[in-house]
């Protein structure tokens, strides 16, 4: 299993995201972020909700079907 950064910077650059971005789509402060993306050595560390890391899959997870959607899309209109 990957860490919680790995977690979250795989995500994010699976979803093209910026930090900025990513903050918005998950709707919390980019220091919220920030202390996530942290090493879980440092003392300003937090760990994520299970809430959390369920939102960002529940993302992930959207986007791939939206992409497969496009391109169902596209070859449906090829074809008439």
């Amino acid at each position: 299993m990957s860490t919680q950064q790995e977690f979250l910077r795989s995500a994010m650059a699976e979803l093209n995201m910026t930090r900025d971005f990513f903050c918005a789509r998950l709707g919390c402060a980019r220091r919220t972020l920030d202390k996530w993306l942290l090493p879980g050595e440092s003392k300003d560390f937090r760990n994520m909700d299970e809430t959390i890391w369920n939102l960002v899959r529940e993302i992930l997870a959207h986007e791939k079907l939206k992409l497969v959607h496009e391109r169902v899309k596209k070859k449906a209109e090829k074809a008439t």
